[in-house]
């Protein structure tokens, strides 16, 4: 397909590594041990977290550990390292760690910073995700009406100024709760349906509002006005990217990290809400565009084979051959998903084999080229 793939990249090549080692750490003012450091200078901690945020933009996790690590035995309690070292274990996959330097940054500073208990509420679940959640959307329109003040915020946090986008997102991700891990709680439904509400009014652009509007109005058997938002939705953003993929954008236009404000995976969740609603064009140009970005998810193989098989037998052989790759890349990454698989293999069974027509016209051919090869032979 050709399109562009925007994830982030090493800005150094591999075989520069060893070099850029001790750069960063001359940078930064140290030797080339970072637990050498004695006698720090003025700011030296402001330093090492730049160098730490830098080196985990970069990938290079290892050395990142190292700068953290050091700031947090000159400054134990110090906020933004406490946030920083979290970004970092996220990265590295250590979720409990990262829990333990976030809960630690809000004991600390637990009034300014909206930013940590926002990552806190992705990584608790129901009732204690949700008091994170709205103890920032609190904070964040705490700033948003006193923007002022933002000379003391920064002496404890380096959070950067609130914008509408940040607050929809925040009342989406505690809609969402209430759709999923709440929704046996009393009045779940309204709330859902207020946070949904609040997010759109936040920010009417939030294609992700609309998203969930659409998922929780399918809850609600409402197909009509689920189809209506979930369109709205992908036309905020589907046709930019299809622009810029085609080439028909050129590349100053526009900022490869901002094309598509879509999280991959809310992308996704895009797919198959459409493909419930029999929106299967529209599902397959939402789910191919992720093939580019990341081509090992079976769950996006796996849907491009549904929608194609929903559509009936004009469209068997689309269906058998993504389902096929979503089996084979399922069993590559060792996908946990048994009932994913399950559904696969029922499908490719009842698809059967894939027909031979082709090679059957091509022994026709050969049959008529050899019959008028004889006629001519005897003429």
């Amino acid at each position: 397909m050709g399109r562009r793939n925007f994830k982030r990249k090493q800005t150094k090549p591999p075989s520069e590594k060893e070099k850029g080692v001790k750069e960063n750490l001359r940078e930064a003012g140290l030797n080339e041990k970072v637990e050498d450091i004695k006698t720090p200078q003025p700011h030296s901690i402001e330093k090492l977290l730049d160098k730490a945020e830098q080196l985990i933009d970069e990938f290079n996790y290892e050395l990142a550990q190292k700068f953290c690590q050091r700031a947090l035995e000159m400054e134990p309690d110090n906020v933004r390292a406490l946030e920083t070292s979290s970004s970092l274990l996220l990265e590295l996959g250590d979720m409990e760690s990262a829990k333990h330097c976030l809960g630690r940054a809000v004991q600390v500073c637990p009034e300014i910073g909206f930013s940590k208990y926002m990552t806190l509420g992705q990584l608790m679940e129901g009732a204690t995700a949700v008091q994170c959640y709205q103890k920032g959307v609190e904070m964040m329109l705490a700033e948003k009406e006193k923007k002022q003040e933002e000379e003391v915020a920064a002496a404890c946090s380096d959070d950067r100024p609130v914008t509408d986008r940040d607050i929809s997102s925040a009342y989406c991700a505690i809609a969402e709760l209430y759709l999923t891990d709440l929704c046996f709680e009393e009045s779940a439904e309204e709330k859902c349906k207020d946070f949904v509400e609040k997010a759109i009014a936040a920010d009417s652009e939030n294609a992700e509002a609309f998203q969930l509007k659409a998922n929780f109005l399918m809850s609600k058997d409402e197909k009509e006005e689920a189809r209506r938002c979930i369109k709205k939705s992908v036309d905020m953003w589907l046709p930019k990217l299809q622009a810029v993929d085609s080439g028909t954008i050129a590349d100053e236009d526009f900022d490869p990290v901002e094309v598509c404000p879509i999280p991959f995976t809310t992308r996704v969740q895009c797919g198959k809400i459409l493909t419930e609603l029999g929106e299967y064009e529209m599902a397959t140009d939402v789910l191919e565009t992720l093939l580019d970005e990341d081509d090992e998810v079976p769950d996006v193989w796996y849907l491009l084979g549904w929608a194609n098989f929903l559509q009936g037998s004009e469209y068997y052989n689309n269906s058998r051959h993504y389902l096929q790759k979503g089996k084979e890349v399922y069993l590559k990454v060792k996908h946990k998903d048994a009932s994913l698989l399950e559904h696969i293999e029922e499908l490719l069974k009842e698809l059967g084999p894939e027909e031979e027509s082709t090679n059957k016209n091509d022994g026709i051919v050969a049959e008529i080229g050899s019959s008028d090869e004889e006629e001519m032979d005897h003429n």
